[in-house]
């Protein structure tokens, strides 16, 4: 590979018109920076920046700067040799401890001396002594980021002092996470005399600045890789003003900020850019020969990727080529992450991101489809081919992957902060959560309770999106890496969605809470998310799965893969909603801790389905001839645990009877073929399709009774809601839904089996009163549950602090 010098990568700036204003971006990095926080970096050995002094000076320039300083991590060694440049000041960026708790935070020091600098390192393992030094000897300062520690060690009382020590903060910072900037604003807000004049009597402090509760801001790109050096500054009124004059004028609060905080792209490709150097530093000097995110960034540049020595590694470089063909890119400058635009925008920045996430999406198609085939063809080769290639996709993802991650733990700092904070009361955040499942395009009852939780939650006024792999264009769109069927289950797909677009789906949409009503692969996409992003995560445990191994044909291997796979998914979240109390016992029984557990109040609206749908011609209007005979209702996905042979059976038991009973199934699924086509000479058997709206709301209530018969459902909402339409009906004794009904009143329960199915039907239709007071029954029993169901209380139960 030709190794192009970073230097010459830089795109040839216009000089602007002379300005009104006096602009300096005071919070800029280059190589010389020692600091090294992240674990990212420090894991690596790879530097915080690769930035040359000189360029970032000419680039400042370039942007329209009037001054240029440095704010190296406690050094002035890039400064210094910038010293002769005009309208360049000596400046850095101390790292300070608070003693009493080891809260590690940053001040920026502005137009010092040597000795000065020497000064300062001498006192900036306490901010106490610091701070009484840079006050004595007059050095404009400010904190940086003020609502991030370094180390994460930031709480309220400690957000006081802060308060107290610095007149001067920075409000706008290039890599901050935007989400919290106004967190920033609130509390600066609300801060009032009375306000500083109690938090200096709690710790003992006295109040720096002539107005200490009117801060001073500025703003600075805090860049690192030269993109966005200039583009986040403070600008002064006066045109050529000296450095101690222009940082005097922002020490008093007359400068203005210009510019915003971190968009997610922007710290990626900061990251980007760290890792890129630091591979291809390592690659001159020869201590590897190929990197998967370095062959990749080589070729989103349309630079020949480094060929590898290995095979293995050589067919994934083919595939990352093809990938590329895959995703139709155009390749070259614009993709280029050592291309330095003029004025680097959001824009840029996404471009890089977008790219690089498009080539990732495609390894990793590629790699999970020949994953899929090799292990369906026991192929043990193309099984260890395809998690190579699985390997190298998702270490090209790994910046973006580092960067939702640090700004994952600045929001959690924030938040922490802001349920600790006693001073003055805080306006709540909005929250917005993102509904995770499998299920949004099946018709099952999974899919029915996000609908409806999603409606409810909307209707009370609150914010919960529901992402999804449908291309309608809707901004909850997700592209989807790859979809599969599942086995037995042909007509159920699932969807991988793409985890570095979700992850800038949640971030640009702002999501503070996420729910998993499914543990499949958008539910682990979720799950993923949550934790990257630092955000409260729940679950909810709608389906039995354990329960479904007999149906796909009951191997040991699979039960014991599966529970295992359970028992880590759920032992993941902050908190799993069971709908009964036998699916809370299962869940506890894989090992997840009971005081994580809750059962949730489902229930079904009784105005929505009600007697009142109650039609003498629906059947008719579906081509089912009733006459005088009763209908015995089923609705649900048509699927082997649903046991429909068995309500087949014991109806057909039952046809001596004047009249004799008609099975209407209502519904869709795997299973519809194979038992309409054991239902052919059985005239009593009715399939009439998946139905939603009024049209199944007056089937319910029509219908003579409703009959049940899964042993896997967590609950079961088909039931509930023929309950509520004022039917009777018949779920067996060791159903879950059995826990919530009283056999003779609310429900009929009987005995699993065709016989026990055809003894319920039989009662029901023999009694009429009996038929009575379980339609009654079960009709009260649901407008009961849905008073003691509050939405209120659901929506706070999975949204309140953990």
């Amino acid at each position: 590979m030709d190794t192009i010098p970073f230097v010459c990568r830089v795109t040839t700036f216009r000089a602007r018109g002379k300005m009104r204003t006096t602009r300096c971006d005071l919070h800029i990095h280059s190589a010389a920076s020692v600091g090294n926080d992240e674990w990212y970096t420090r894991l690596f050995g790879c530097p915080e920046s690769y930035a040359e002094p000189a360029r970032q000076y000419e680039l400042c320039k370039a942007r329209g700067m009037s001054l240029v300083t440095l704010t190296d991590h406690d050094t002035i060694d890039g400064g210094l040799t910038l010293l002769d440049r005009p309208d360049f000041f000596l400046s850095e960026e101390v790292t300070t401890v608070f003693p009493e708790n080891g809260c590690v935070m940053h001040v920026l020091a502005w137009n010092i001396t040597p000795g000065q600098h020497e000064q300062i390192q001498a006192r900036r393992h306490n901010v106490y002594e610091l701070c009484e030094y840079l006050n004595r000897a007059a050095i404009a300062h400010g904190l940086a980021h003020p609502l991030l520690s370094p180390n994460w060690a930031l709480d309220a009382a400690t957000f006081e002092k802060v308060l107290l020590l610095f007149p001067t903060l920075e409000g706008t910072n290039g890599l901050t996470d935007r989400r919290i900037e106004p967190d920033l604003a609130t509390m600066l807000e609300r801060l009032t005399p009375e306000v500083i004049g109690a938090l200096a009597g709690k710790h003992c402090l006295t109040a720096n600045g002539p107005t200490p509760h009117r801060k001073a801001l500025t703003a600075g790109s805090d860049d690192h890789g030269h993109r966005r050096s200039g583009t986040i500054y403070t600008e002064l009124a006066g045109d050529g003003l000296a450095p101690a004059a222009f940082l005097r004028g922002c020490m008093a609060g007359e400068g203005r900020s210009v510019g915003q905080q971190a968009h997610l792209a922007t710290m990626a490709t900061c990251v980007n850019q760290t890792t890129y150097r630091h591979l291809q530093q390592q690659q001159e000097l020869g201590e590897f020969v190929a990197n998967p995110f370095l062959q990749m960034m080589d070729m989103l540049a349309g630079r020949d990727p480094a060929a590898p020595p290995c095979p293995r590694a050589a067919g994934f470089l083919d595939t990352l080529l093809a990938s590329r063909s895959d995703a139709a890119l155009d390749v070259g400058k614009p993709l280029d992450i050592l291309e330095i635009p003029a004025a680097a925008t959001d824009e840029d920045d996404a471009r890089i991101v977008d790219g690089a996430a498009c080539v990732t999406d495609k390894l990793l198609e590629r790699a999970l489809d020949r994953l899929i085939d090799a292990a369906q063809s026991f192929d043990f080769h193309g099984v260890m081919a395809g998690l190579h290639d699985l390997g190298g996709g998702l270490m090209t993802a790994i910046p973006m992957l580092f960067a939702a991650d640090h700004f994952g733990r600045q929001e959690k700092q924030v938040r922490k902060l802001r349920e600790q904070w006693r001073a003055f009361a805080l306006p709540p955040r909005e929250m917005r959560m993102a509904l995770f499942s499998d299920s949004l395009d099946h018709v099952d009852g999974v899919s029915t309770w996000c609908r409806r939780f999603a409606d409810r939650a909307r209707a009370a006024g609150h914010t919960v999106l529901v992402p999804h792999c449908r291309k309608d264009g809707s901004p909850d769109q997700l592209p989807a890496v790859t979809s599969f069927a599942l086995p037995l289950y042909e007509c159920m797909r699932m969807h991988v969605p793409s985890l570095t677009r979700a992850l800038d789906w949640a971030w640009q949409r702002r999501v503070t809470h996420i729910e998993l009503a499914t543990p499949g692969p958008m539910g682990l996409v979720g799950l993923w998310i949550a934790r990257l992003l630092r955000l409260p995560v729940t679950a909810s445990y709608h389906t039995e799965l354990l329960g479904l191994v007999p149906t796909l044909g009951g191997n040991p291997l699979l039960a014991r893969g599966l529970r295992r796979y359970l028992a880590w998914f759920y032992g993941q979240v902050d908190r799993v909603f069971a709908m009964s109390s036998r699916s809370r016992d299962t869940l506890t029984e894989i090992g997840i801790k009971p005081d994580k557990v809750s059962i949730m109040p489902v229930a079904v609206d009784p105005n929505d389905f009600s007697p009142e749908h109650r039609s003498s011609n629906v059947f008719e209007l579906l081509n089912l001839s009733v006459g005088d005979r009763p209908v015995v209702l089923s609705v649900g996905r048509i699927s082997e645990e649903k046991n429909l042979p068995i309500m087949v059976e014991a109806v057909e038991r039952l046809q001596s009877r004047a009249p004799a009973p008609l099975l209407a199934i209502v519904g869709d699924g795997p299973e519809r073929n194979r038992l309409e086509a054991q239902c052919q000479g059985k005239p009593f058997v009715s399939f009439l399709g998946a139905q939603h709206g009024d049209t199944l709301k007056r089937l319910y209530a029509s219908a003579r009774m409703f009959v049940f018969a899964s042993r896997v459902d967590t609950l079961g909402l088909v039931n509930m809601e023929a309950m509520s339409s004022g039917v009777p009906v018949l779920v067996p004794t060791d159903a879950c839904i059995a826990e919530f009904v009283t056999h003779g009143l609310s429900a009929e329960c009987y005995e699993f089996g065709p016989s026990g199915l055809a003894a319920a039907i039989g009662r029901v239709l023999d009694d009429p009163t009996r038929a009575q007071r379980l339609a009654t029954g079960g009709r009260q029993a649901m407008i009961e549950r849905w008073e003691g169901a509050a939405f209120s209380r659901i929506w706070q139960s999975m949204t309140q602090p953990l």
